[in-house]
């Protein structure tokens, strides 16, 4: 009777184990699936406050027509035909798929008014095709996720930089991007648009940079953070050494009864 009460705990120990090992593979596919690279979210107060904001971006410039400004943690673009908009950092974009932005804009379709280029290092390299047409979306009035499909587009995967390039004789319009990333999957589900109402304060105007500052290279700052995916791996490695063990103490538990 006792040797039939062990038999039965451990196996029931071996069960608890082998679903605990499919939860923590589970999570790590969860994680891996998310793991996009952060260009910029533009969760600061002001355009120019990139030192603590843990993105890839670490310069902005130009002269989108009008003005460029954090308005509700998005960048709010006011243009009025011909002008320009860039923002770059020291990235590594060779492992992704395509190009994301959360964009919305003031009266939809804009997307038909700029052209969206880019620089692999200091070198600026044109896409011929306005953002629409690169893309094959429409900017609505409210926040979506836009994809560019960099292969398909022929776009150079050293890209360290983005340019907004407004089309002279475009009428005068506005666009909000509440954030710009990399990434493998497309269709993901997006975050929770920010609030359509605007901050009451009108933050500062920064003093744009040249288009041909230097970047620095850093590592790839990404949502996923390595010191979980480490946790995740070793736990996981742990309880399937665990249920080996128990499996082989079972056999020989049933060996010996």
């Amino acid at each position: 009777m006792t040797s039939l009460l062990k038999k039965k705990a451990l196996k029931l120990s071996v069960s608890l184990l082998l679903i605990v090992n499919l939860m923590f593979v589970a999570g790590l596919t969860a994680m891996a699936a998310s793991d996009d690279l952060v260009f910029d979210n533009y969760d600061r107060a002001t355009l120019g406050d990139l030192a603590g904001a843990k993105v890839g971006a670490q310069w902005t410039g130009g002269d989108a027509g009008k003005s460029a400004s954090i308005d509700g943690n998005a960048l709010k673009l006011e243009y009025a035909s011909k002008g320009w908009f860039g923002t770059g950092g020291g990235i590594d974009a060779s492992g992704y798929k395509y190009l994301k932005l959360t964009i919305k804009g003031a009266a939809g379709g804009e997307g038909a008014d700029f052209d969206l280029n880019y620089a692999v290092g200091e070198n600026v390299k044109t896409t011929g095709k306005s953002f629409a047409d690169l893309s094959g979306a429409k900017i609505s009035t409210d926040y979506q996720d836009i994809y560019v499909d960099l292969a398909a587009n022929k776009i150079d995967k050293g890209i360290q930089a983005l340019h907004f390039n407004f089309h002279d004789g475009a009428p005068a319009g506005t666009i909000w991007i509440d954030s710009i990333s990399f990434t493998n999957s497309k269709g993901a589900k997006a975050d929770t648009p920010k609030a359509d109402t605007p901050k009451a304060d009108t933050p500062k105007a920064d003093t744009p940079k040249a288009d041909g500052a230097t970047t620095t290279k850093e590592a790839n700052p990404k949502t996923g953070d390595s010191s979980n995916m480490n946790l995740y791996g070793t736990l996981a490695l742990m309880s399937g050494l665990a249920a080996i063990l128990l499996i082989a103490r079972a056999r020989r538990a049933g060996r010996n009864s």
